[in-house]
This record gives structure tokens, sequence and C-alpha cells, in this order.
């Protein structure tokens, strides 16, 4: 059975045992499902866990308790059946377009706003994924993909790295790709940045070598310090890094001479709310080095070294505006 087939499987059997009209031959059935196969689990997990993130399911679905059904199972079940069917749908779309907002939600790794992970990959590479980033993992017999959905990723292949994979100390084989909606970059033994945000995709290397397809089938090589944005279909021109575009794998943010308004978009970025910049300082310039993980220590490090205050309407909104306004 293909992946989209248990997906859509998964999702049928949560349908039906959320309705409370499953009989114990469709429970059992359910469980034989279950069992037969490491990626039925695997999908089940992911309808479970959506549910729950998107509209509230009671833990009273796991899969361990539909296994125990309780005395009031069956009005559990269809209160669920309510609150999930907002989750059930977003699924089927994921399922159906690939969307990439939904998709994110699935994914086999999901950063949180303002959270970080090292992520140790089977051939030896290694992900480190930044704030509020999805990833899907799929190795096969001829592949090592990766899918990112949104947010961005520093990969060190297991060639950067030194790893020897496989008999007689042999290099893996496979090629390692990195699939988003705009398009696919494949490493060349390399250490490489891959940002994505909701209209372009950044690729910049910091050693070996990496190649970039757009969907539109152009191909664009990248050689350690060189970077290149994709809009849509478009591959933009291959520029040089500038400054240390890797710095939030050590939880810096490192600017010089930067627009103000530049650096408290990124460190939007790791706080959950809106943080915002007031149009009268945009323009004040700011360098340094700012902790990414704390933005609050960041923010009282620009009100103690700019005519600026952050002005906290809760703990989810704050502006910085000018000093004294």
């Amino acid at each position: 059975m293909s992946d989209t087939d248990a997906r859509t499987r998964a999702v049928e059997w949560f349908v039906l045992l959320a309705s409370g009209n499953a009989t114990p031959q469709e429970r059992r059935d359910w469980a034989a499902w279950h069992a037969a196969d490491p990626a039925h689990q695997a999908e089940w997990d992911r309808v479970e866990r959506v549910q729950r993130m998107m509209s509230g399911v009671p833990a009273d679905l796991a899969s361990s308790t539909l296994r125990r059904p309780a005395p009031r199972r069956r009005q559990l079940l269809k209160s669920a059946a309510i609150a999930g069917t907002a989750g059930v749908l977003g699924y089927g779309l994921w399922r159906e377009s690939g969307g990439p907002i939904s998709a994110a939600w699935f994914a086999d790794h999901r950063t949180a706003t303002g959270e970080q992970h090292r992520l140790a990959l089977d051939d030896g590479s290694v992900v480190v994924m930044n704030t509020a980033t999805a990833l899907d993992v799929r190795f096969d017999r001829q592949w090592r993909a990766l899918r990112l959905h949104e947010g961005e990723v520093f990969i060190e292949t297991a060639n950067a790295l030194g790893v020897d994979i496989g008999a007689n100390g042999a290099r893996d084989p496979r090629p390692l790709i990195v699939e988003t909606r705009y398009g696919r970059v494949r490493a060349l033994g390399t250490r490489f940045l891959l940002r994505l945000e909701d209209r372009r995709l950044n690729v910049a290397v910091m050693d070996s070598a990496v190649e970039v397809r757009g969907t539109t089938g152009a191909v664009r090589r990248l050689d350690a310090g060189q970077q290149v944005e994709v809009e849509g279909t478009t591959i933009g021109p291959v520029e040089a890094i500038a400054g240390d575009m890797a710095a939030w794998t050590a939880g810096h943010l490192i600017v010089d001479n930067a627009r103000l308004a530049d650096v408290i978009a990124e460190l939007d970025r790791y706080r959950r709310g809106r943080l915002g910049c007031d149009p009268r300082v945009t323009e004040l310039r700011v360098s340094g080095a700012f902790p990414v993980l704390d933005v609050d220590r960041a923010l009282a490090a620009l009100e103690a070294t700019l005519p600026v205050r952050v002005d906290r309407a809760n703990a989810y909104w704050a502006t910085v505006r000018p000093r004294g306004a």
C-alpha cells in the first residue's frame, strides 16, 4: 500500500471510529489494519496528532484507548467527531491538493515559534531546524529525500561531515535532495541553508556546492559563498552571501548597519504573537549580535542602544516606538 493509500485509509478509519457507529468487528478490523504495517501506525499517529492540534480532540481518541472501549465511549466519540470535523477536512484537503499550510501540520518533524531542533538523519547527515519549521524525511533505495514545507533548515550532509556509510566505508550513493514548493535542491557533498517563506525560497551554500532546479526545469549551480532566491517559477541571479546567514544555528542574529525594521521583522519570527516597528524608527541603523531564542533580551539591548522603547500592549502584541513617543 502506498503512503497516499495509507493516509486515505487512516482518515476513513478515524471518521468511522469517531462517528460512534463502529461495530465490534469494525474495531477489530481497525486494530488488525493498524498492526499490519508501521506505515499504517505512522499515518494514524498523524491523524490523531492533527486532530488534537487543530480541533482539541480529547486524548480519549488515542489508539491505545480505542482498543479499550469505555462505558461512555459512544457519546465521547460523537462529540469528538463534531469537534474534529475541521481537522479531518484539513487532512483530506492537504492529501488532495498538497497545500503547504495543511501539509505542514502533518510533517514528520516540526519546531514551534521560538524553538530550534537538531535532527540526526539515518545516513549520518544532520539537519538543524530553525523556528516554525516543518520537515518530512523520506529515505528509500534510490533517494535521501527531505520535504521542507515551511521555515528554515541548515543541512550538513554525511559527506561534508566526513561520515562513512555502508560496507567497506563507502559513501552513500543515493542523492540527497530537498523538495520545496518552489523547486528542488540537490546536495553535492555540502553544508547549505534553505529558508522557505510565503513567496520565495532562499538557498545559500557554506561549503562545496548544490544544484537548484526550479519548477519549470531551470537549473542553477551554487558554490560555496553563493546564494540565490527562487520566486515562483523564476530563479534569480547568483549573489554573494552577505554576513553570517547561519548564525542562528548558534542562537544569534548578527547584523551590520541593518535597518531596524529588518531586525525587528527577523526577531518577530522567533516570538509568539506580533512584534511590529513604528514607521518613525524603521530606518534607524543597527549593528550587533542578538539572541534569537530570547527575544525579550534582544529588545532590551535595542532599547539600551537606540532611542526606542518597546510598547507592549499585552504578552503577544508589542511595537518598537520612538523613545518618549
